[in-house]
């Protein structure tokens, strides 16, 4: 009788087993829900969907896309990954045992991005970028910048998209080509998508601190919002404190948060006087330790005198990485 009554119970529990394995294959999650859950827009997964065939979504009697539990941990690890600088091209293939397996080895790393940025690789989206913000197209604009980021990878965004396009969009408006309003709703656009990759590098382990604002009468950010998901993708605790930040507030921030490393954008006004002083005050006061950098189109105005105040001088993100990675195999300093 004991073994009879084992043997049921063991038939129960794989039944049970069996079944619950089943519901992962149940198409019951709306659009909407796959969003919430795994940060793609409804655009992305449409353009994932169609170009990759990432998931093969059912479609409801009114003919709504529904998502399995399999789906949607396909789809939360595949924007991970792919936000991480992984090829989505390449990511669509894999099977999701592999997913798994490099996504824990990314989690692991989460030093310096593995992807390398390909030259070329934003190229296919920046004329239809700017042909969007020409048009003041604010969906099709939005649409493109969540797709090159997830498709792209960090580096490859903020280097060869996002950078350049709101560079040219800054010479278009100097040479009278593009309106206030279309600088305004590029600006917005990216910031939306920058603040969003920001939010999902968000470090929860202990991680090396480092510190992003504009100084004082700086009130153009997007190049700090730049340098903050950089860093954030290289696997820094980014305390993001945005734009016309006093001395004070800044080292008050990095004191408290243990930061190894300061990093200041300056674009305009390229005639203060007193940029000089602040950034001066604030390398004397940090501690010796504490790496202060300073980038963004005012360099080439200030640079000589800023490294001469004790300032690091980058020129470009790649450069960031660069110092970044080595600051970040160098060892202690603050952690958070």
């Amino acid at each position: 009788m004991v073994y009879i009554y084992n043997l049921t119970i063991l038939r129960l529990l794989s039944t049970m087993n069996f079944m619950k394995a089943s519901l992962r294959n149940v198409p019951r999650h709306t659009v909407r829900l796959v969003a919430q859950r795994t940060g793609l827009t409804p655009h992305v997964l449409r353009a994932w969907e169609r170009r990759y065939a990432v998931v093969h979504p059912h479609r409801s009697a009114g003919g709504h896309r529904l998502y399995s539990d399999l789906d949607l941990e396909r789809l939360g690890l595949l924007q991970g990954l792919a936000a991480g600088g992984h090829s989505i091209g390449q990511l669509a293939k894999l099977p999701l045992e592999e997913l798994v397996r490099l996504a824990d080895e990314q989690r692991m790393s989460r030093g310096p991005t593995a992807a390398p940025v390909l030259p070329g690789a934003a190229d296919a989206y920046r004329a239809d970028v700017l042909q969007a913000v020409t048009d003041l197209d604010t969906p099709r604009l939005q649409s493109l910048l969540d797709q090159s980021l997830l498709s792209l990878g960090v580096p490859a965004f903020v280097d060869g998209l996002a950078a350049p396009v709101l560079q040219e969009i800054g010479e278009r408006w100097s040479r009278g080509q593009l309106s206030v309003a279309h600088e305004h709703l590029a600006t917005a656009a990216v910031r939306r998508v920058l603040g969003w990759a920001l939010r999902t590098f968000e470090v929860s382990t202990v991680a090396p601190g480092i510190v992003v604002a504009t100084p004082p009468r700086q009130v153009h950010e997007l190049g700090a919002l730049l340098v903050a998901v950089t860093a954030a993708a290289e696997g820094w605790g980014v305390s993001y404190l945005g734009a016309d930040l006093p001395v004070a507030d800044i080292l008050s921030a990095a004191r408290q948060t243990r930061a190894r490393v300061v990093a200041l954008s300056v674009l305009h006004p390229t005639n203060d006087p007193s940029l000089l002083h602040d950034v001066a005050g604030l390398r004397q006061a940090l501690a010796p330790d504490v790496v202060l950098v300073v980038g963004g189109g005012a360099i080439n105005v200030y640079g000589d005198q800023l490294a001469a105040a004790g300032a690091r001088i980058i020129p470009d993100l790649a450069g960031l990485r660069t110092l970044l990675a080595s600051l970040h195999s160098s060892g202690p300093a603050g952690t958070r």
